[in-house]
Formats: structure tokens, sequence, C-alpha cells
């Protein structure tokens, strides 16, 4: 008798298991999946639209996103928030080991950002203390501003959402001289977002000697 009692509770076991999984994937849904989920797509090319924007750097000087931060370089960006525990996180570590991997070459041939989709809390203060906590180095512009103004910004890249907590987990490299820029969705390889900014170099170079 104890084998007829014990398999119904297991079985109680598991459907309280099951529905407790799909209880926390459905409180989920006001914010980011988690991070298994996050699968990266095959990178794409993409249309962005920016303009001279005024914004504010982590050390709360106003830049122009345009002329000031993308300059005439190689870029890579992508877009956070402070108080996310769940994918901002691992973008932000993902870009770090782009930044190692860059070496030198960031803040001169290329330059790493992130914009943030929380303007309203997301102080330049906050953006300072979220970089350092991820060993941050520079050469790598953190961004935040007036809502309406970042929010206007976001869609250009494709990366607004109207709940700030179910913004898509892009990448996006870029060459802010040729226009040409290539979206990595979800959690990419940082070798292979390295190897787009290559890309990008050796086609610079290659117009150059033709």
């Amino acid at each position: 008798m104890k084998h007829a009692v014990v398999r119904p509770l297991a079985l109680l076991v598991s459907a309280l298991v099951l529905s407790s999984s799909v209880a926390a994937a459905e409180d989920h849904s006001h914010h980011h999946p988690p991070p298994q989920q996050q699968a990266a797509e095959k990178p794409a090319a993409v249309q962005v639209k920016y303009a001279d924007t005024a914004l504010l750097d982590q050390s709360g000087k106003q830049v122009r996103l345009g002329s000031d931060v993308f300059g005439d370089k190689l870029v890579v960006i992508d877009f956070a928030y402070t108080s996310c525990t769940t994918v901002c996180p691992v973008l932000t570590a993902l870009l770090a080991q782009v930044q190692t991997q860059l070496g030198e070459r960031v803040g001169k041939e290329v330059q790493l950002v992130t914009i943030t989709v929380d303007p309203a809390r997301d102080t330049p203060a906050r953006l300072t203390e979220y970089a350092a906590k991820h060993g941050v180095k520079p050469g790598w512009t953190w961004l935040t501003g007036p809502t309406g103004t970042v929010n206007d910004v976001l869609k250009g890249f494709g990366a607004y959402a109207p709940n700030f907590e179910d913004h898509p987990p892009l990448v996006l490299v870029g060459d802010a001289r040729s226009g040409n820029w290539t979206r990595f969705f979800g959690f990419s390889d940082p070798k292979d977002i390295v190897a787009k900014v290559d890309e990008l170099s050796h086609a610079r170079h290659a117009s150059h000697q033709h």
C-alpha cells in the first residue's frame, strides 16, 4: 500500500513543480525572458536612424550622439538599464569581453556605447556605478538624457519598448562612416561581434586601397 500512496504523491509534487514553473514564466512576461530563452539569432543587416542628438554621458557631460560619440568610428552598441537583474548584466559582461578582445582599438578605432532604456531613473551617477561594477574600461560611453529624447533615439535603433523592461536584447555593430549596421539578437559569442568589427575594419581599408 505504501507504493500506492507514494506514486500519487510524486505526481502531485511533479504537478506543483510544473505549475510553479509556469507561474514563474508568466511572472517574467512583464520583464525579460529568462536567459536560457535568449538564444542568439543569426546576425542580420539592419537600417538604423540617428541624429546628432544631445545626450548625457556617464560623467554628466552633454555629448552629441553622431559627432561626439560615434564620430568616424566603428561602433558597438547595446541597450540596458541599471536595475535589471536578468538579461542586461549578461549583455554587459558580453560587451566587456568584446572590449577586452579589441584591446587598444577601443576608444580609437572602435567606440563602445550603452544607451539606457530607463532614462527616468538612470542618472549619469547610476550609469557610472553600474559600469564600474562590471569592470568597464575607458573607451565605453554610457548615455542617458530626457526620457522623450532617449526614447526617440532607441526607436531609431529598434531598441524601444513601451515598457522598458521588455526591451529587446540587442547588440548593434556598425560603421558610422558607411552606415553599414548589423544586429546581433540575444546572447552572441563575443568573438562573433569582434569578427564583425574586423570585417567592417577590413572593408574600410579595402576601400582606401581602390
